[in-house]
């Protein structure tokens, strides 16, 4: 059963090479209410963050998602403003993983009645995607 009944829920991320750790990210934020939105990272985004390009591009990662999370609402995120999605969704709760950069103090100024919630570390060990990367680069 869903806590938070008909609550919407809004996550963030790159999702490349869709895996366990995601799942567990989802599934989580998924119990926080009744409808669940992802908004997948764009390439040119993650470049400039991350300083890379993902290893899957923004379709792929968006079809997997998708895939993964059929009920969900999977979007690709703007490719200039990360609000946009905020604006035209309306989330309840925004939900972001344990060390995920996030301008929260900007989000709750622009945003006041939306509440922040951060879902705990999966395996960091194992799921870390910077750890996946590096295997499948070998």
């Amino acid at each position: 059963m869903e806590n938070g009944s008909g609550k919407r829920i809004m996550t963030f991320w790159t999702f490349d090479l869709f895996h366990k750790w995601h799942m567990f990210y989802l599934t989580e934020a998924k119990k926080l209410g009744a409808e669940l939105y992802i908004v997948i990272a764009r390439d040119e985004r993650v470049l400039k963050w991350k300083w890379k390009h993902p290893i899957e591009g923004e379709d792929i990662r968006k079809k997997n998602v998708q895939k993964a999370f059929p009920d969900a609402t999977v979007i690709l995120g703007d490719a200039i403003d990360i609000f946009e999605p905020i604006r035209k969704y309306a989330p309840d709760i925004l939900v972001f993983w344990y060390d995920q950069k996030a301008p929260e103090e900007q989000i709750r100024r622009i945003f006041p009645d939306i509440q922040i919630s951060r879902i705990p570390s999966f395996e960091p060990d194992i799921w870390k995607s910077s750890k996946l990367r590096d295997n499948y680069a070998r």
